[in-house]
């Protein structure tokens, strides 16, 4: 970003001039028409940056230093102007400081240009480079306030009025986590710069109408950078997080499964829309979409992938792909949760016997909830297998969260014939 700011800096040197100031006082009615500067003048005295006005000591010192940084060597240009500095404290100039901070910031010396940054523009209020390189100086510092303050001052004094300095400045309140400061800013910039599709902005205001509670103030421009960039799928992919933000996840499924057609879906969006599906209550999308996670991530799938896939297949009343879900899942990454997946499955088949190893399994791997014991007692009533029933019943009981359940289940165990 330093490097890019400050060739945006050079630009400005070549192409934009200063802000003219104030006219002068009206000249006197017996000045004759030659005394009146030509249209040439006035336009090189608004220039900051032209040296020819300098005093002399000033432009021979500007130029000295200038053409040690042309040869790379830094080092001295900065020293020729701090020399001059000490030794001729009544001839301070904003172009020294500007040049000096300059060098400075070449060197690495950070902070250092950033003070005489603030010198320059306070030598110069209008002296957009100075602004900018305070930006980018206070940037690198982590003194993010700063920078957008400073970005948003330097683009107001250039004439050119760069739409990328605007974005600096909101982007630097953003990282400043002020984002009532940068939420304006960047509604500025897609509402000036409207032909233009730049996504970063856009993401930018979403961040910071989000940030702010005021999701509705992206809308009108997420519509534009649509109708900009109906193609994109990377638009898609911001309306998709603007919706999230928003909590309309019906909304959020319609755009991110619009990225899907545009750009293949990574594992990880597969499974974003596989949640998406699930919490519309639409189980046998949300299961579709975990088939395509787990096999895009091949051995790279965990516990708690092959969990949302086989969770959404039950869901989706599909259990013979469950099951076969399962079989590969314990194969690839067995977790406690996948085997109570296991035995609940072959519960909702009525398949006790199945059922009731599995919970056995879970038992044995450690089930702080007594759940575990509970169902094999459940199982056990339904094969009217009475003493077995009675006895992991009974361990059930055991457990606060299964305690009353068992309970019961005793009372039904305990009329089966012995």
């Amino acid at each position: 970003m330093k490097r890019k700011l400050r060739d945006l800096a050079a630009v400005a040197a070549a192409f934009c001039a200063l802000l003219a100031t104030a006219p002068a006082e009206a000249a006197s009615a017996a000045a004759s028409a030659s005394d009146a500067p030509t249209a040439a003048q006035q336009l090189k005295a608004q220039d900051p940056y032209d040296t020819t006005a300098l005093p002399r000591k000033v432009r021979k010192v500007v130029f000295l230093s200038s053409a040690y940084a042309k040869r790379g060597d830094y080092q001295q240009a900065a020293e020729v102007l701090r020399q001059h500095l000490q030794d001729n404290p009544d001839q301070d100039h904003y172009l020294v400081q500007l040049h000096l901070a300059q060098h400075l910031a070449d060197l690495g010396r950070t902070a250092e240009a950033l003070d005489h940054y603030r010198e320059s523009i306070e030598l110069e209020p209008g002296l957009d480079r100075g602004w900018l390189g305070l930006g980018d100086t206070a940037y690198d510092l982590e003194r993010y306030q700063v920078a957008g303050e400073a970005f948003l001052a330097g683009y107001e004094c250039s004439r050119e009025r760069r739409p990328e300095v605007l974005y600096y400045a909101a982007a630097s309140y953003l990282m400043a986590e002020q984002s009532a400061e940068a939420l304006p800013i960047f509604e500025d910039l897609v509402t000036r710069y409207g032909g233009r599709a730049d996504l970063k902005w856009y993401q930018g205001l979403v961040i910071a109408a989000l940030g702010e509670g005021q999701p509705d103030r992206a809308v009108p421009a997420l519509a534009q950078l649509l109708k900009l960039t109906p193609d994109d799928p990377e638009a898609w992919y911001l309306k998709y997080q603007h919706a999230v933000g928003t909590r309309d996840f019906r909304s959020a499924a319609v755009c991110l499964t619009v990225v899907g057609y545009l750009r293949d879906l990574t594992p990880r969006e597969r499974k974003q829309l596989g949640d998406l599906h699930s919490v519309g209550e639409v189980p046998w999308l949300a299961s579709r979409e975990y088939v395509r996670a787990v096999q895009a991530l091949g051995d790279q799938a965990d516990g708690a992938d092959w969990e949302r896939l086989v969770s959404a297949l039950v869901a989706a009343h599909d259990t013979e792909e469950a099951l076969a879900a399962l079989d590969r899942a314990l194969a690839a990454a067995p977790t406690r949760r996948l085997v109570a997946l296991l035995g609940d499955v072959h519960y909702l088949r009525d398949e006790y016997v199945q059922a009731m190893a599995a919970y056995a399994r879970l038992a044995d791997l450690g089930d702080d909830t007594g759940r575990a014991w509970l169902m094999q007692g459940y199982c056990a009533l339904e094969l009217g297998r009475r003493e077995e029933a009675l006895t992991m019943l009974g361990r059930a009981s055991t457990y606060e969260p299964q305690a009353d359940m068992a309970q019961l289940l005793l009372q039904r165990a305990l009329k089966l014939d012995s």
